[in-house]
């Protein structure tokens, strides 16, 4: 029990047990009233209860408080309450302030330096409470500005307020040019967090008896921009050569599509404008042909006339600065041990085989001949993929490489690397001191599949060893990942375990950051700079650059990027999916445009994955990547220049309104953009309150809203255009990008009813109640499921699909382990049904089973798609060129909605 004196923070209480789906017991005591704010040291003196708002009129206590700022949202339980403290000087919407932000280091919060707390709001958004900074300058929204801690408000009802779209999204004037959105997320971390992760120690901070730690509580601080890049863009030394920065491009998939002799403009496009864009050191992804047999027709490199004419494109990336090489490893099928793979999240198409010695040193020889004609065709070096549960990897993980007793089995450290120091002196005799050679493999393993059966799993003590034997083999570099066995992706992709919740596994559980990967991984930054502490100790057994993948974007992580290099933790960055958003992020950010780099909104979009998963993959922010190969766009190079400037007006300010003006404007044509609205953004607000911070979707509306005025488009708000507007502007082209039209619920006893609700108004936090059915499964229904079920909603989803295409629009990765949380969190779904009829206190469902179910609930949303809006583009004369993009035409993801206007504007 916490004595008066003691008492040196807030307590604010969350509600009680409402028996719905998602409900915490921890969190929701059944015995207190909601806003009953007792607590061990008695009530809050002179508070006075609004609708939504709570004000105290007294200045806190002065004391220090009681828990550390860094992990705001520890909780207190007693016999009759659980109570959620929060500290009496700050709070996770508090910003750092930028004026005390000096010399690359994070600025500290108010409290450190003020000597007197300031007087804090408590705001009730639904059923949790929570302390606001009175000066704060961002709107109180759900999952928008909430603390990423939770990252959601639970619970019942909020009030409506009239914010704008911007205001909505955290865009107001009060935020400067080029800061993130994200950034209002969380507060600094205070430095004894900081040296505890330092020190490796994978236990919880020491706690009051009854005080339980946040599971992944998050951290927003690492998006802190004071720093100049000096050290990202410092030039560094491997082996022989020298790299002019510290920008690699890791080898991944390019998605591009290269058939006959030499390379084909895609490839020259997409390494090419990387290599432009300022990149110092680019990985290829593999795709060649080395034979010059493969029935694929995949540019080969099989003979000296074929390397003369690919030499063509590695002289261009030299010419920009940059070096290149090309990415080699072997399939699921050429392995260390026997067995069939079995993970969902795995190629299960795919069946681990034994290989034997002979077969070991055929591939290490048709390794080395890759390498060999790589050189010849101007290629720099090569990086060995030894990561994920790939071949070499097998190998070196104890937890495949179980089955062998010759030389390379699990015996010594030797023999379980053999395969690759073997083939490390090969291509060293083969392709000389020259030729880079990089190691990409995992740093530390853990099963998500099934967490605490990791027997085997590789330990950072035995990627110390394994750095040794790399480098004594003669290894120029080693990029550090990490192996999360049971799910591909999130081996590579670090915030894939951050999609929809901290830690989601895609199984119905959650990874403990501070427990599992030996409590190495940092799980507080969404994904970010995840495994940089684990590149640090490896760094530190070695003297050959060290660097690391997993969310390293210095435009999102500016400061922790350059602070580890400057801190020699790191040597270098591997990054990809950055690069596809935007080629010149390198230039842009050492030019001082950091507010004009595209931002990877970590959707996952981009990678096709072993999942069955039938929609295009490309980029959400660059329609470019992924379309050429798929069709649409048919080149990934810039746009060409008009041929004669027109009049352009595009109408709407959602996503493919703003990326054809963008688009437009670039080719050099006369561009208004009008908006009926008072600000643009589209249906990105309502993506970006449901889904919350992880996407990153207020930095995305943010860059195109900032690309109108870089490329010189008119923006004209509040204004709705209607046949008479398009006649007095005489416009040569019109671009209708304004929306879809959702349907009205055809059921008896929908108009009318009270308890049918908006999308709009569903986000808003309308009063639901607590039993909510969501009619429809497209990715506007599954957002918002996932958003209500996070504040404690029981949601029931009427689906008209079957269950393979159950949500089908999200990415695979992401479609797969929302699924798997929502039904670890009691989602309903009713597949193949339809709703007939909507009754007092429920709904009547016709389900695939042949019965007609009442399913009783709170409220209604209706989620059904989208249709066609063409009620100003039929009024268009026939002599006007006019264009119908983004849900107007067909309702789909944002990323097809980018791609839809950038065709558009391209076509003019």
């Amino acid at each position: 029990m916490l004595k008066p004196a003691r008492m040196r923070s807030i307590l604010a209480y969350v509600p009680p047990h409402r028996n719905g789906i998602g409900a915490d017991p921890l969190r929701s005591p059944s015995n207190v009233s909601a806003l009953d704010l007792a607590n061990p040291c008695g009530r809050l003196p002179n508070v006075t209860t609004t609708d939504t708002v709570l004000q105290p009129r007294i200045a806190l206590p002065h004391a220090k408080p009681l828990w550390t700022p860094s992990d705001p949202r520890r909780r207190c339980s007693t016999a009759s309450a659980t109570y959620r403290r929060f500290a009496a000087t700050t709070s996770p919407l508090s910003h750092a302030d930028p004026k005390t932000a000096r010399n690359g280091k994070t600025a500290q919060p108010s409290w450190k330096r003020a000597g007197k707390p300031r007087i804090t709001r408590i705001v009730d958004a639904g059923s949790s409470i929570w302390a606001i900074p009175s000066a704060s300058a961002f709107p109180i929204v759900a999952g928008v500005n909430g603390p990423q801690a939770d990252k959601s408000i639970r619970g019942g009802p909020m009030r409506k307020t009239s914010l704008t779209r911007r205001q909505l999204l955290g865009l107001g004037a009060t935020v400067a040019a080029g800061s993130l959105a994200s950034a209002s997320l969380g507060g600094c971390a205070p430095a004894a967090n900081t040296e505890a992760r330092k020190e490796g120690s994978d236990e919880p901070e020491p706690s009051q008896e009854g005080v339980e730690y946040e599971l992944n509580p998050q951290d927003g601080s690492y998006t802190a921009f004071t720093t100049d890049y000096s050290h990202l863009f410092s030039s560094m030394q491997v082996g022989s050569r020298t790299v002019k920065n510290r920008i690699v491009k890791s080898g991944a998939t390019s998605r591009t599509v290269s058939q006959g002799a030499g390379f084909s403009d895609d490839v020259k496009n997409f390494y090419g404008s990387m290599a432009a864009g300022g990149v110092g050191l680019i990985w290829m992804d593999q795709f060649v042909d080395f034979t010059g047999k493969a029935a694929n027709g995949n540019t080969p490199i099989a003979n000296d006339e074929d390397a003369a004419l690919c030499r063509q494109f590695t002289d261009y990336v030299h010419d920009q600065g940059a070096l290149i090489g090309m990415q080699v490893w072997g399939p699921w099928s050429q392995c260390s041990c026997d067995g069939a793979i079995t993970a969902p999240f795995e190629n299960r198409a795919a069946v681990r085989k034994m290989l034997s010695i002979d077969e070991i040193h055929a591939f290490q020889a048709d390794l080395v001949h890759r390498c060999e004609m790589m050189q010849k065709a101007g290629f720099d070096g090569v990086t060995l993929n030894a990561g994920c549960d790939h071949t070499f990897s097998s190998f070196l993980s104890r937890f495949w490489n179980t089955q062998r007793d010759d030389e390379y089995g699990p015996q010594s450290y030797e023999n379980r690397a053999r395969i690759l120091t073997e083939l490390i002196g090969q291509i060293r005799k083969a392709c000389g001191a020259d030729f880079i050679v990089e190691v990409l493999y995992n740093g530390v393993e853990d099963n998500v599949e099934y967490l605490g059966k990791n027997d085997g799993c590789m330990t950072i003590e035995e990627a110390k060893e394994f750095a040794r034997l790399f480098e004594k083999a003669g290894a120029d570099m080693l990029q550090i990942r990490y192996g999360a066995y049971g799910y591909h992706a999130a081996s590579f992709f670090t915030d894939a375990l951050h999609a929809v919740e901290s830690g989601n596994t895609g199984y119905g559980t959650r990874v403990d950051f501070r427990r599992h990967f030996e409590g190495k991984v940092n799980g507080q930054f969404d994904g970010a700079c995840a495994l940089l502490e684990v590149a640090a100790e490896i760094k530190q057994a070695v003297g050959i650059p060290v660097g690391t993948v997993g969310v390293m974007d210095p435009r999102l992580a500016p400061d922790l990027i350059d602070n580890a290099l400057a801190e020699g933790k790191i040597d270098y960055i591997a990054m990809t999916r950055p690069l596809m958003c935007d080629p010149e992020l390198p230039n842009k950010l050492r030019e001082g445009r950091r507010d004009e780099v595209a931002p990877c909104n970590h959707c996952l979009t981009c990678l096709q994955a072993v999942l069955p998963h039938p929609v295009t993959v490309g980029c959400r922010c660059n329609a470019t990547f992924g379309r050429v190969k798929d069709g649409g766009i048919k080149t990934s190079a810039k746009p060409e220049p008009a041929a004669s400037p027109r009049k352009v007006m595009v109408v709407g300010g959602g996503p493919a309104g703003m990326e054809a003006a963008r688009i437009a404007a670039e080719r050099g044509h006369e561009v208004t953009l009008y908006e009926e609205d008072g600000s643009l953004s589209g249906l990105m607000t309502f993506a970006a309150t449901v889904k919350g911070p992880h996407e990153k979707i207020a930095d995305f509306c943010a860059y195109l809203e900032r690309q109108q005025e870089v490329k010189g488009v008119t923006v004209t708000t509040g204004t709705k255009v209607d046949a008479g507007l398009v006649a007095e502007e005489a416009p040569d082209v019109v671009v209708v990008a304004v929306g879809g039209v959702r349907p009205a619920l055809d059921a008896p006893g929908a108009e009318g009813s009270p308890l049918v609700k908006t999308i709009e108004e569903a986000a808003a936090g309308a009063d639901l109640g607590e039993r909510v059915v969501v009619v429809g499964d497209n990715h506007h229904a599954i957002d918002l499921a996932v958003f209500l079920i996070k504040r404690g909603k029981a949601v029931i989803i009427l689906s008209g699909r079957t269950q393979e295409f159950f949500d089908v629009e999200h990415p695979s990765w992401v479609r797969y382990s929302t699924k798997a949380w929502m039904e670890s969190k009691g989602l309903r779904v009713f597949y193949e049904s339809a709703l007939l009829a909507i009754e007092e206190g429920g709904v009547s469902v016709a389900t695939n089973f042949g019965a007609t179910v009442s399913v009783p609930c709170d409220s209604v949303v209706n989620c059904q798609p989208l249709t066609p809006n063409t009620e100003l583009f039929d009024t268009i004369p026939a002599d006007i060129e006019k264009h119908l993009v983004g849900d107007a035409a067909v309702f789909s993801t944002i990323a097809e909605a980018v791609s839809s206007g950038n065709q558009a504007a391209r076509a003019i």
